[in-house]
């Protein structure tokens, strides 16, 4: 029976798993997919069961899964639903049942007698709904009523002492979020158009920002999500095609559905996001060998599917805020493509690649857990997988290589037959400015303008005499100069590469510019590149020369680049246009909108940060206009407000800490969950230790995290650069105060443009760090908070 039977499992069956009877669960399904008469597993059917096809399975003594079996004709097929102790399978399947929606062709698991399991999966019942709607419509007569009786206080006052005050604001409504209706559509087009409940319809009309999410929250399935995507801006028409099945054969709510007709809804594309359907044993046990059941690997929402399929004429940009999932798109197409491939007899040439190595090391470990048989490769060129970052793929390209004297004068005007040795760009930079830099400009004489400078204009367009610079063109950046000022500044850049000549070294961004002639050279020579895919993580990050070796990787054709990228987030460069380094997106830009790891509280807190930034600044250039899609970036989950902790002095912030992480040890025990859950973020790498030795002092353990790898069994303390691309359960952020943001120096503010974008790497950083919150969110300050915080 194991090769015909299918286990469709959905998407609450996770969270219902007791986390100490993982294995006995793997046990349970191992079994179930090879005979469902195997002793041990007593599948049993259900007395007076809403759906006569629910089934208790035994887990243990104590526990049940229930499931349905909608088996036909030979061929066995499982719906999984949850695991239950053993009273509350019986009775939960009394009001439990399966119904495909008459409009949309989905599946629902049901539970419409009682909320039975509000918040986990169950949804509300009818009259729960009719109840709520009436709530909600209450609360907004109550506030038309309070603003009312403000307007009426105001003219009898007036009209009593001749006061000309202003009319006093109405009162703010209790937490609301934008404190009227989310959505644009009405709840005629809800019911008629995507198939949701009536009385769902009617409330999430009316519901506010935190009133659609409660409702969205414990909506059956499917409709929660497709509330969600209407609330981010998706449209309706693209809702409906997100989610519609083309099954048929619906069923009024309260009345089972035809197991034909729940079959075919569940084997269509559109119900990926709320059904996995594992049709072997090899699936079943990847999908179980997960300690934790991550469910990214499994469910994907519909829109990021999308991006997982698409074939691509060209390169194609995915952006998104932090949490969406962007990450996530990215390994899974880049195991799309290598699976495609490999079902067809051959191994493509994929890069997988980002900014640091602890994001390439996490990037792999993300292909390993999603699918262990693609095929790795630790040699650029070589058939498979090659997961390595930006930096280590141009040095293996160029450091200790032969044959790299003729891109190296091609692009900095000398070269050497082998390069053995790097130099630090900052120092080298400094000397060539005091050796010859007289001639500059006082606001010029800064290394980070030379370094800027030669990044993003020299190094890209190969310039290696005065005459080429003083006629190439500096779109972008904010400094203009006159034909003396590029005179005095080349002197400089000369005197840089020949001090680097001399010393027989290159700095990082020569290394890449270098790498990238490289590949072009042997394209010349050989008409290849060395990857078929070239797939791009924390792309905001990447600079000019780096964007230049990535795009020569790769021929432009089908499926060629996948970028994905987030401008809030770019804490190390300036905002780059791909457009310039042959990266071309015009119309192949799209942007992720819904949050999945932050809690919408969290997410608010997050966002207001970069209240007050200009984040424009490369983030919506031509390339994006137009293409990125309007709408508003929201949270799929909700959960407590921020703490703020406003300390006296560093004592009492380092005690209020101390309290505030015995508080989470003690929950994290309680749940059987690991400390390394907690994350303690710091501006400053000795902000850091000194918590960690603080911490310590007060009989608590706190794991120092700096380049070293991951430890668990503690709770995590490191910088908000080193916790990019983490996440945790719960995060503090200590000593958030004014002093925690840096102060451009005047070299680096060498224009306004470089000031702002100084300011917006500051919001981007206290940013990062407040989005790696799942849960719950502490932040502590003595004297003055950040500015950014906007705390009173």
């Amino acid at each position: 029976m194991s090769e015909t039977t299918t286990i469709s499992i959905s998407d609450s069956f996770f969270g219902s798993i007791p986390k100490n009877l993982l294995s006995q669960v793997d046990s349970t399904l191992k079994k179930l997919r090879a005979n469902r008469e195997m002793a041990g597993l007593h599948v049993e059917p259900i007395h007076q069961a809403a759906d006569d096809r629910i089934r208790s399975i035994r887990v243990t003594r104590q526990y049940r899964i229930l499931a349905f079996e909608l088996s036909r004709a030979g061929d066995p097929f499982w719906l999984v639903e949850g695991v239950y102790d053993h009273d509350d399978a019986y009775r939960v399947a009394r009001s439990l049942y399966l119904r495909v929606n008459p409009v949309s062709g989905s599946t629902e698991i049901r539970d419409d007698a009682e909320a039975l399991r509000t918040g986990e999966g169950g949804g509300y019942s009818e009259s729960e709904l009719q109840r709520r709607a009436a709530e909600i419509a209450a609360e907004q007569i109550a506030e038309r009523e309070a603003r009312e009786a403000a307007r009426r206080e105001h003219e009898e006052r007036e009209a009593e002492d001749g006061s000309t005050e202003a009319t006093p604001e109405a009162p703010a409504p209790a937490p609301t979020g934008a404190g009227g209706p989310v959505l644009t559509v009405s709840a005629q087009e809800l019911e008629e158009e995507l198939g949701i409940d009536h009385a769902l319809a009617r409330a999430a009309a009316e519901a506010d920002e935190d009133q659609l999410l409660e409702l969205a929250d414990s909506a059956p399935g499917w409709q929660g999500k497709a509330l969600l995507d209407l609330a981010t801006g998706t449209s309706l028409p693209d809702v409906r095609a997100a989610y519609f099945t083309g099954a048929g054969g619906g069923t009024a709510v309260g009345t089972p559905s035809s197991t034909e007709d729940l079959v075919r809804s569940m084997g269509s594309d559109a119900s990926r996001a709320t059904f996995h359907l594992i049709r072997d044993d090899k699936a079943l046990e990847k999908i179980l060998a997960s300690a934790d059941f991550q469910q990214w690997r499994v469910f994907l929402h519909p829109e990021q599917q999308t991006y997982v399929d698409v074939n691509t004429r060209g390169p194609y940009r995915l952006t998104g805020g932090a949490g969406t999932g962007k990450t996530v798109v990215l390994v899974h197409r880049a195991v799309r493509l290598a699976r495609e491939s490999r079902e067809q007899g051959h191994t493509p040439r994929i890069v997988l690649t980002t900014y640091t190595r602890n994001l390439a090391d996490a990037l792999g470990t993300h292909v390993r857990s999603l699918d262990g048989d693609v095929e790795r490769t630790d040699v650029l060129g070589n058939p498979g997988m090659h997961i390595e970052n930006v930096d280590r793929i141009a040095r293996n390209l160029v450091v200790g290589r032969p044959g790299i004297e003729g891109p190296m004068e091609q692009v900095l005007g000398w070269g050497t037959r082998r390069l053995e040795r790097m130099r630090s760009g900052g120092t080298a930079w400094q000397t060539a400015l005091d050796e010859a830099g007289a001639d500059l400009d006082e606001a010029l004489r800064s290394e980070s303008f030379l370094a800027d400078e030669y990044r993003e204009v020299v190094l890209p367009h190969r310039i290696t005499d005065e005459t080429a610079y003083l006629r190439v063109a500096r779109g972008g950046r904010g400094t203009r100069l006159g034909r003396n000022q590029r005179r005095a500044v080349w002197k400089v850049v000369a005197r840089y590469r020949e001090n680097g000549m001399r010393d027989e070294q290159i700095d990082w961004d020569e290394l890449s510019a270098v790498a990238a002639a490289v590949l072009d050279a042997r394209a010349e020579e050989t008409g290849e590149r060395p990857a078929d895919h070239v797939l791009v993580d924390e792309g905001q990050d990447l600079r000019p020369p780096q964007w230049q070796m990535l795009r020569a990787l790769v021929a432009e054709g089908e499926d060629d680049m996948f970028i994905a990228e987030d401008s809030h987030q770019r804490i190390y460069t300036n905002p780059v246009r791909l457009g310039r380094y042959g990266i071309r997106i015009t119309g192949r830009s799209r942007r992720l909108k819904l949050n999945y790891r932050t809690t919408a509280q969290n997410l608010e807190f997050a966002v207001r940060v970069l209240d007050g930034g200009d984040f424009d600044l490369g983030s919506m250039d031509e390339e994006t206009i137009g293409a990125a899609g309007g709408g508003s970036f929201r949270s799929a989950r909700s959960g407590p407000e921020p703490l703020p902790i406003h300390a006296e002095d560093l004592t009492d912030e380092l005690e209020k800490t101390a309290t505030q992480l015995r508080t989470w040890l003690d929950e994290l025990h309680e749940a059987d969950m690991d400390p390394s859950a907690i994350g303690l973020l710091t501006r400053w790498a000795n902000t850091r230790d000194l918590l960690v030795r603080a911490m310590a002092e007060r009989g608590l353990t706190v794991a120092n995290i700096d380049r070293n790898a991951e430890r668990t069994g503690a709770p995590l303390a490191m910088t908000f650069h080193r916790a990019k691309g983490m996440e945790f359960s719960k995060v503090l952020l200590f000593e958030v105060d004014a002093g925690s943001v840096r102060r451009p120096q005047p070299g680096q503010a060498y224009d306004e443009q470089a000031a702002s974008i100084a300011e917006l790497q500051e919001r981007s950083l206290l940013y990062v760090g407040a989005s790696r919150a799942r849960d719950e969110l502490v932040y502590t300050w003595t004297k003055a908070a950040s500015p950014f915080l906007h705390v009173d």
